[in-house]
């Protein structure tokens, strides 16, 4: 009996030195948990592709078909990270800039489970199933990616994560569907303090970093859940609250356009950084709002004709088709109806550009259903000139939660302002061709003139030498490399 015993401590501790062996303390992870913002709701643009450091890596939490990828296992941080057709994350420049700060030996991996329009009950460990039944049918599809339980896929694969390094931190954005609700902080508290019981770890052991909605005054609906958010680390000790501060949204109020994507990610990174005593660290992705693309239409694009623009589909307008000139009623809509709906889902975005600046409250407005009183898809201008629209992620802000715009079905396009002063339209159409692509490095024979960077640090004497993207000066201009 002795001698068997003998056998199965040794046993058990070779067993226990194996797994030491294979778990790498230097492979950091992370969980990425949340709604529509962590899964991503901007597409993914060439410089997202670019320059992937061969140290971050991602898990995915479902199986993909393109790219081919097993749910459960590693693979370089190539966008999409949630799931297959996702767009662009916060984790796409978290992970690039926490490796771009940490020591060669160690790599970062992220594991990204989000839902969107998922409210934080749905990503607790006791999803009421019988209250899913009851959503409708695409959220229901998003759920069912995850076996209807999202928190047990995380908890899944973050499981298979810790044979192979360490969980370090959870980095979560959501609450839009829970917006301005005193409760939520307890409920996040409760998916923290799971999440850790159920993965072995300590209580209060890793950061927990928690993104901000879009705010009101960049034009966000939830941006009063942002009160909510700061009374987090209230609640929960190891809680760090990540701005959205001048982060501008896609122009539906919920989402962040592809660039604030990538910022809110370095802040991300920023605020996990300084918890591992790195307080200045380097940030290779500028602040800076990109330029405004000027796109024009291209053959296969659809076109809205100037010449059938209806001033009158809500109060008394007038428009000028020569001079693109609208002026709208009190509160009034222009543009384009149809009885018969067009199907505008073989296009990606819906491009609306002005000849001049707004000051009259534009907002684009699309509406799949033949009522002028449903709500439509609405994308503010902001006193700007142009609204890309990415048609995919066009969503509904409906009292009984954020639902996808049917643009197989439009009824509607057009202009809504308050009124009375003049509108100048250049032209309105859907279209294949990524407008921001329009916006790329100038020729690098351009210019002769020394460069500099936005510190004002000279860093090459053309532009020619320049390799690494980013925004610099020359030649009194400033000159973005992607």
């Amino acid at each position: 009996m002795k001698l068997l015993k003998s056998i199965l401590l040794g046993s058990a501790v070779m067993a226990s030195a194996i797994t030491a062996a294979a778990q790498d303390p230097n492979f950091h992870i992370y969980l990425c948990y949340g709604q529509s913002n962590m899964e991503g709701n901007a597409l993914v643009e060439n410089i997202d592709k670019k320059d992937i450091p061969s140290r971050f890596k991602m898990m995915p939490a479902v199986n993909y078909n393109n790219p081919k990828r097993t749910m459960g296992e590693w693979y370089e941080a190539m966008p999409p990270l949630c799931r297959e057709n996702t767009g662009l994350t916060p984790a796409d420049w978290f992970g690039r800039t926490m490796v771009e700060n940490l020591p060669e030996e160690v790599k970062v991996g992220v594991i990204n489970v989000a839902v969107g329009g998922a409210p934080i009950e749905d990503l607790d460990k006791n999803v009421d199933l019988a209250a899913l039944e009851k959503k409708d049918g695409w959220y229901r599809n998003y759920m069912l990616q995850y076996d209807n339980s999202p928190y047990n896929r995380l908890l899944e694969c973050a499981k298979k994560a810790q044979k192979d390094g360490v969980i370090k931190g959870i980095l979560l954005h959501q609450g839009e569907s829970n917006n301005c609700q005193e409760s939520w902080c307890g409920k996040v508290k409760k998916v923290y303090d799971d999440l850790l019981a159920d993965l072995g770890l300590e209580p209060n052991s890793i950061p927990l970093l928690v993104g901000e909605t879009v705010r009101s005054e960049m034009g966000g609906y939830c941006g009063g859940h942002n009160s909510v958010i700061a009374k987090l680390p209230k609640t929960i000790p190891t809680a760090k609250v990540v701005s959205s501060a001048n982060l501008e949204q896609k122009g539906d109020g919920l989402h962040f356009t592809a660039h604030a994507y990538r910022v809110l990610g370095c802040r991300y990174a920023t605020a996990m950084l300084e918890t591992m005593g790195i307080s200045d660290p380097k940030v290779s992705y500028s602040e800076e709002i990109p330029e405004v693309p000027h796109p024009n239409p291209a053959e296969g694009d659809f076109v809205f004709d100037l010449n059938t623009f209806n001033p009158t589909i809500w109060e008394k307008g007038t428009f000028d088709t020569e001079t693109g000139v609208f002026v709208a009623g009190m509160y009034g809509f222009g543009g384009w109806e149809y009885n018969t709906p067009i199907d505008l889902s073989g296009y990606k975005y819906l491009v609306a550009e002005l000849n001049q600046p707004e000051t009259n409250g534009l907002e684009l407005r699309v509406f799949d259903t033949a009522s002028y009183w449903e709500e439509p898809y609405s994308a503010k201008f902001g006193g700007g000139v142009i609204v890309v629209s990415e048609l995919d992620g066009m969503m509904k802000n409906l009292p009984s939660g954020i639902t996808p715009l049917n643009t197989s079905e439009v009824y509607r396009v057009g202009f809504w302002c308050y009124g009375n002063s003049p509108i100048h339209i250049k032209h309105v159409f859907a279209t294949n061709n990524n407008p921001y692509e329009s916006v790329t490095a100038v020729s690098t024979t351009s210019s002769n003139s020394e460069v500099y960077n936005l510190q004002g640090m000279r860093v090459a004497s053309s532009i020619s030498e320049i390799t690494d993207s980013g925004i610099y000066i020359s030649d009194g201009k400033k000159i973005r490399i992607r």
